[in-house]
């Protein structure tokens, strides 16, 4: 272990939250700049405008997307959520109603074309994350970092019981 991010902290020679922050992001901007290129390529919309996609494509009749619900699944400002579904409503893949009786809330629906790029999209997202975390199961580098990762998701939530 670098020996600099360690001196005189306790648990140094541990893998603590920080140290982890420390390999995650270089690890997750690998990952996000493959799924960039990979995604760009074959279905022309990149990482961020895929997940608004998918968190507008994956809402219910019963809870139609908003601006506000898009950033929180995203975990975003409403700003940043506002300008990916704009460019995801002049595709084409979304469009956009006001609530009747309040034309501040507008729902989204992904369009016909919006599901069908999530449906061909996400199976593209799925298989690109597979082979990446396969892969980097295997580098000297990451290889922790992956296996605590999937430690972490096999593992369940607090809020939600052990599935029997």
């Amino acid at each position: 272990m670098d020996e600099r991010y360690g001196r005189g902290v306790p648990g140094a020679g541990t893998d603590s939250g920080s140290r982890l922050w420390e390999r995650v992001v270089p690890l997750f901007t690998t990952i996000e700049g493959r799924l960039d290129r990979t995604l760009q390529g074959r279905h022309g919309l990149s990482l961020a405008p895929l997940m608004a996609l998918g968190a507008v494509a994956l809402s219910s009749a019963q809870e139609p997307a908003t601006v506000g619900t898009v950033a929180r699944r995203l975990g975003v400002t409403a700003s940043s959520a506002s300008r990916l579904l704009t460019h995801l409503e002049r595709s084409a893949l979304v469009s956009r109603a006001s609530q009747t009786g309040d034309r501040r809330i507008g729902h989204l629906r992904a369009t016909e074309a919006g599901r069908n790029m999530w449906e061909q999209a996400s199976r593209t997202l799925a298989s690109e994350l597979d082979a990446a975390f396969n892969t980097l199961a295997f580098d000297e580098k990451y290889a922790h970092i992956v296996a605590r990762l999937c430690r972490a998701e096999a593992a369940p939530r607090a809020e939600e019981p052990p599935s029997a």
